[in-house]
């Protein structure tokens, strides 16, 4: 939500703010009624496996918030006006914040402690790769043309040195 409301460069419509803000809140509450025992008899203990899940959190959550914090302090300066973006954790993933988007609810459906949490996290990842990144790679390219060519063929499109 701090990405979406203070860190885009861009104007946020309000169906936007208020779409992603149910979004994000369906499966956030989903995940609490999950890992609350909505479907087991038992809810699941704090073990090692929580706090791994914890971690995951807190590094997709770095990922995603981290990059675009040092995107836009990077937009504010006027030097860098109709130049794109490829320094910090972008020099390691052209969209390092959508991988950091998985990772984090990677971790939020590990400590649901149920297998059907694990739909979200394939469900996001899955929208990320064949719906999202294509449509902002032809954005990106239509908008930055060389820059983006160059930067595209040297840097990993979600996963750091995989993919």
């Amino acid at each position: 939500m701090v990405t979406l409301f203070v860190l885009l460069k861009r104007k946020v419509s309000l169906s936007e703010g208020i779409g992603l803000s149910f979004f994000m809140a369906f499966f956030e509450i989903g995940f609490l009624l999950l890992g609350s025992g909505l479907f087991s008899s038992k809810p699941s203990p704090l073990d090692a496996m929580n706090l791994f899940a914890i971690g995951l959190i807190l590094v997709g959550s770095f990922l995603n918030t981290g990059s675009e914090l040092q995107r836009h302090i990077w937009k504010k300066d006027p030097l860098n006006k109709g130049r794109l973006y490829t320094h910090g954790l972008f020099s390691k993933s052209m969209h390092i914040n959508y991988l950091g988007d998985s990772i984090l609810f990677t971790g939020w459906a590990m400590l649901a402690a149920c297998v059907f949490a694990f739909f979200i996290p394939l469900l996001i990842t899955g929208l990320f790769i064949f719906y999202h990144i294509p449509a902002l790679d032809d954005y990106l390219k239509d908008h930055y043309g060389a820059q983006f060519d160059s930067y595209s063929k040297k840097t990993a499109k979600f996963i750091p040195y995989l993919y």
